[in-house]
């Protein structure tokens, strides 16, 4: 389980091809002797931080799969979005499809895939609003997607909304796994604390309320 900071790439793309997490790993292996491919569970956006877990072999990886799509294999995230939301919780179930003018960009489609978000808010400063959000589908940027179509884009985000100087990309955290080792059958949840970049921005959110 790796906590990936912003900025850097999973895997290798066309316009990433090299200071990826897979060639970091990739090299950290082949480093200590451990001859294996590098094996993602589950990606995480470019410019979201937080935690990653990767396969070492395929049985295990196999396994990790089937639980996650069973829900079985709990992601949850911390993002700090624009505004304050009308509900406390809730759950958003907007289909997500490829925008029609941007090659990247996602938005709600009604012909879309299915996608399932489930939020609680944890705090608001009235400008802005700090939420957990667990994933119940893994969409192409599903949570910046689900938020900003509600008027509430997560902040930083320089597809979505506006890029902002104090973040590297936007506030989003991927904070919380839960799974169950397939070799032990023992339970595990691993958690990362906020990255400095969004603390901060959270707490300058409060000051300027």
């Amino acid at each position: 389980i790796v906590n990936k900071d912003a900025g850097m790439a999973v895997h290798p793309t066309g316009a990433y091809q090299q200071g990826t997490l897979a060639n970091a790993l990739a090299h950290h292996w082949n480093k200590i002797g451990l001859n294996t491919k590098v094996r993602l569970v589950h990606r995480i956006d470019k410019d979201t931080s937080g935690l990653v877990l990767v396969a070492k072999e395929p049985y295990t990886l196999q396994r990790l799969l089937r639980q996650l799509s069973r829900q079985e294999l709990v992601r949850e995230y911390l993002a700090i979005v624009e505004g304050e939301l009308q509900d406390s919780q809730g759950v958003l179930t907007m289909a997500i499809g490829r925008s029609m003018d941007h090659g990247v960009k996602r938005a709600v489609q009604e012909d879309g895939k299915k996608a399932r978000t489930v939020y609680q808010v944890l705090s608001s400063s009235g400008k802005a609003t700090l939420l957990r959000a667990r994933l119940e589908s893994g969409r192409t940027h599903q949570i910046r997607v689900h938020f900003a179509s509600l008027g509430h884009p997560v902040l930083g985000d320089p597809l979505y909304s506006e890029a902002l100087p104090e973040t590297t990309g936007q506030a989003l955290h991927a904070w919380r796994l839960e799974f169950v080792h397939p070799r032990t059958g023992e339970k595990h949840v691993v958690t990362a604390p906020l990255p400095k970049e969004m603390l901060h921005l959270w707490k300058k959110c409060w000051k300027e309320q």
